[in-house]
């Protein structure tokens, strides 16, 4: 009788989060939400029937059954990286691409996941440039570039890697003398201004509160051109700031998450209050010249970032 095995990506989730005994630090190691790894536990202890970890006040403990599959899943999965590496290295010739990418993308998404990329492509040498706005390649020397732009259909040489979902941002020490009940309280707050795109607190507000917002006016004192900068201001606890959700989600307490009241939150401090986001009529997209659409290594980097912005 054949046994159908556990998923691959199950068994990666439990392996780093049973040797981190803490799923918000292999949430870390993975590059994904903690909600993340807590699902594919889920499903992993589903399919064997038997539970792998207890949740304790004091963390996470693996029970008998997770101490004797921990052994054998870190053995199997070396093997199935080091097979891997070698059939790729011996097949493969270094590859050198030109890769275009908004700053705030590159530096709190991009950066932290350069380690999945060589795994996934030992034999790519990529160099990253950044910029924003509208692009043409004739006008640089990149092979592939990323941008956010307007969402639509009439975007050349584009393919849509995922829509921009925002979240009003803050420290969660800002709550103490002012918190935040309903969406009007945010209007207490400094509101983080982008320089690049001021509508977006507007349509925040027009999305969550209308046009009555009471005896509250927005106020804000300086204003910044890139994501990136706007979190490093709300991490300095100086307002609240838009933020694209997948840059920030790994830096959010999640107070809804079970896992999550059990281990320490001494690595978070930022909270998206009353859960809020809202879509912005923006996406992230993957743009390449009309002549370089079949290339074989371009095909396989777009499917990647496919993948990696999605959860595990």
């Amino acid at each position: 009788m054949s046994i159908k095995l556990p998923p691959l990506n199950a068994l990666k989730v439990f392996e780093v989060a049973a040797r981190k005994l803490s799923f918000s630090q292999a949430a870390m190691e993975l590059c994904v939400t903690q909600g993340a790894v807590s699902k594919q536990i889920k499903a992993l202890e589903e399919h064997l029937q038997l539970p792998l970890f207890y949740r304790t006040p004091k963390g996470l403990e693996l029970t008998a059954p997770g101490k004797l599959y921990l052994p054998t899943i870190m053995s199997a999965l070396e093997q199935i990286h080091s097979s891997t590496v070698t059939l790729q290295q011996f097949s493969a010739e270094v590859q050198h691409l030109v890769l275009d990418i908004s700053p705030s993308l590159s530096s709190l998404w991009m950066i932290p996941r350069l380690h999945l990329l060589d795994e996934r492509f030992p034999s790519l040498r990529l160099s990253l440039i950044s910029g924003d706005g509208a692009y043409q390649f004739n006008q640089s020397s990149a092979d592939v570039a990323i941008r956010c732009l307007p969402l639509s259909l009439s975007h050349q040489n584009a393919t849509l890697l995922t829509k921009e979902i925002l979240l009003p941002v803050m420290h969660k020490d800002l709550l103490v003398n002012s918190p935040i009940n309903e969406a009007k309280d945010l209007l207490k707050h400094s509101l983080i201004r982008p320089t690049t795109r001021p509508q977006l607190w507007n349509q925040c507000f027009n999305r969550f509160i209308g046009d009555d917002y009471g005896d509250n006016v927005p106020t804000s004192r300086h204003a910044f051109e890139h994501f990136f900068m706007s979190l490093e201001v709300v991490k300095q606890k100086q307002g609240i700031a838009l933020i694209p959700e997948f840059l920030v989600e790994n830096l959010l307490i999640d107070n809804q998450n079970e896992d999550e009241q059990i281990e320490s939150l001494s690595n978070k401090e930022l909270v998206n209050p009353l859960g809020l986001k809202y879509e912005s009529g923006y996406g992230y997209y993957f743009l390449t010249p009309s002549f370089r659409h079949q290339d074989p290594m371009i095909k396989q980097l777009l499917e990647w970032f496919q993948v990696n912005l999605s959860d595990v």
